[in-house]
């Protein structure tokens, strides 16, 4: 598989982002693409390479990843970042593709951005777990946190990168996983699992009116069965795969039949 292409950093008005793009040229759609917990803008190398033909991809880092600022963890201050970006590289209209994590921060960034976003494309991720601003993080991400200032990235992205494929899946395809997690900090995964300890996209939803498109895996270990049919209850316009043979990286398990879905629902 084709590498990345380079990271770049902007300094907005927002803050300082950093981001990977492909496929940058006059008149081209732009796809705003936001990875997960376990990744960064690495996490999009297979969609960099055989979707920048027709598209001006745009892979952040979100807060606390890559060279990326910390923010407060909230699901409108990322939204508000994504759209400095937006802005700074001088996009207007702009479709959006969101995994895991970054599900949640592209339906914020749908319902901030209105018409200026055209598509939604949901992957692998839910509605938030809607915590209250009082309640503490929940034990789940205080221990992947703790686990990752103690162990260190290395031991974290080997035993995470299990958790994001599906049983059976590709030694290759692990290590893959294993290798961008590995960029995951301490700093990054705080900030980021707080946003989504407090998330909640359930009002957001009935404002967003362009067409979605939502991804889940059969044999995805993170984003359960349950959280997936509800996330679905809340855009019923919208088409829903669930894919096969595969867990929660499926941009990286199956990257043809993943490309496929996004190249038909791009273009529609």
């Amino acid at each position: 598989m084709a590498k990345e292409p380079e990271r770049k950093r902007v300094d907005t008005p927002a803050g300082h982002i950093s981001y990977r793009e492909a496929g940058a040229g006059a008149g081209k759609p732009v796809l705003l693409a936001l990875h997960g917990l376990g990744g960064n803008s690495a996490t999009w190398r297979a969609q960099y390479a055989a979707l920048s033909d027709s598209w001006h991809i745009i892979g952040w880092d979100a807060p606390g990843y890559g060279e990326t600022m910390v923010i407060g963890p909230d699901q409108t201050a990322f939204a508000t970042l994504a759209l400095a970006l937006m802005d700074h590289l001088g996009v207007g209209e702009f479709s959006v593709i969101g995994h895991s994590m970054g599900g949640i921060v592209a339906q914020a960034v749908a319902g901030e951005g209105g018409d200026r976003v055209k598509h939604m494309i949901l992957s692998c991720t839910h509605s938030g777990s809607a915590k209250p601003a009082s309640e503490p993080l929940s034990a789940s991400y205080a221990t992947r946190i703790a686990a990752l200032e103690k162990e260190g990235s290395a031991a974290y992205a080997a035993q995470r990168s299990g958790m994001m494929v599906a049983d059976g899946a590709p030694e290759a395809v692990r290590a893959t996983v294993e290798e961008i997690a590995r960029g995951v900090t301490a700093a990054g995964l705080r900030t980021c699992a707080t946003m989504l300890h407090h998330a909640d996209t359930r009002p957001v939803a009935p404002t967003i009116r362009c067409p979605v498109l939502l991804i889940s895996g059969a044999g995805d270990k993170v984003v359960s069965h349950r959280q997936s049919e509800a996330l679905a209850a809340l855009y019923p316009a919208g088409r829903h795969v669930r894919l096969e043979g595969v867990g929660h990286a499926p941009y990286m398990e199956a990257p043809e039949a993943y490309n496929a879905l996004l190249r038909e629902f791009l273009s529609t």
